[in-house]
């Protein structure tokens, strides 16, 4: 059983270091990437971080939120176009160079348990992390 409980403990410390890693980190944006998040405004509608004083779950702050938003529009973009290669079928294929790698992002339950999602955009890690674009603030 200890054993078990040690396993569980290093999954959730993991998974709960993957979140702070996430909130934590500040990435320098482009300039499109910070035009886009200034652009629209989001916030939290439910709680995914965790507390580094108390180990509880609570709602993000808006700064936190902010700069989820940043993060994740900066990994999320590219800056330059894809090079495009037409093939003998007619087929146009298309050098990834190494880019559109997805982020790893995860987020608590309420039984303890942590749930993981691999993200692309903006969007799709802020609809996992129950972010919602805040119509009251104009950007």
């Amino acid at each position: 059983m200890n054993k078990i409980w040690s396993i569980k403990k290093v999954l959730v410390c993991a998974a709960a270091a993957a979140v702070v890693l996430m909130g934590g980190i500040r990435l320098t944006a482009s300039g499109a990437a910070d035009e886009q998040a200034k652009a629209k405004h989001y916030k939290p509608t439910r709680a995914y971080v965790v507390d580094k004083q108390n180990g509880s779950v609570r709602m993000p702050t808006q700064q936190e939120v902010d700069q989820v938003v940043a993060d994740l529009t900066t990994l999320g973009q590219r800056s330059e176009p894809l090079a495009q290669t037409t093939q003998a079928s007619g087929a146009v294929g298309l050098d990834l160079d190494g880019g559109f790698a997805g982020i790893v992002l995860a987020r608590p339950n309420d039984d303890g348990t942590w749930e993981t999602r691999c993200v692309f955009t903006l969007e799709e890690g802020a609809a996992f992390l129950g972010l919602v674009e805040d119509e009251s603030v104009k950007g």
